[in-house]
């Protein structure tokens, strides 16, 4: 893979490994989660989980940090939250129930980041691991695949997240057969289309 774009495009772990190992250090990985509002207390009016980045251990673990494996944790609100970040470029916790928690930013990302995003989850949709799955014109998305487990085959939870219009969404398919775009693709395209 040559760039970045083609590698979150074609969702490649291994140029994403080499970059990591190459360019970030342990800990980078909780700091740049905590910018998406990542690893954070949840007050939204009931019992939600704010994800979990910690900082990588050992370079083995550095590497599947970077891939969001290890001991990565995020919920679908986590991932539907960065999907908002990456919209809009403001980090704002979400609220679930009126009157609860805070409805104020809490972080900003930079112009290039959220251009650079933009770019990044509109290739996935066009051509890459979302294409073809239905999504209406507009989606911005990113698609993934976590292993986990110590059966062979190791067991597979699909995702994808991103956001169209003022929506911001998240999709996981639990215990997959197959990865995030062709599994949680036309989930997420039927409920966009039927807003």
């Amino acid at each position: 893979v040559s760039n970045l774009l083609q590698a979150f495009t074609e969702s490649c772990n291994t140029a994403f490994i080499g970059l990591a190992t190459g360019h970030l250090t342990a800990p980078d990985f909780p700091s740049t989660a905590a910018m998406f509002g990542l690893g954070k207390s949840l007050q939204i009016g009931l019992t939600a989980f704010g994800g979990s980045v910690p900082q990588p251990t050992d370079e083995a673990d550095l590497a599947a940090t970077s891939i969001g494996q290890g001991q990565v944790l995020l919920s679908p609100l986590g991932e539907a939250m960065v999907a908002a970040a990456a919209d809009t470029g403001t980090v704002h916790p979400p609220n679930l129930v009126t009157g609860t928690g805070t409805t104020s930013a809490s972080g900003q990302l930079s112009t290039s980041v959220v251009s650079d995003l933009h770019e990044m989850m509109a290739s996935v949709v066009d051509s890459g691991t979302a294409a073809g799955q239905g999504l209406p014109a507009g989606t911005y998305a990113k698609t993934g695949t976590a292993e986990y487990g110590t059966s062979k085959p190791l067991k597979i939870d699909a995702w994808l997240m991103g956001f169209r219009g003022n929506i911001a969404f998240a999709a996981l398919v639990v215990n997959s057969s197959a990865d995030g775009g062709p599994t949680c693709g036309p989930i997420v395209a039927r409920f966009l289309t039927g807003l």
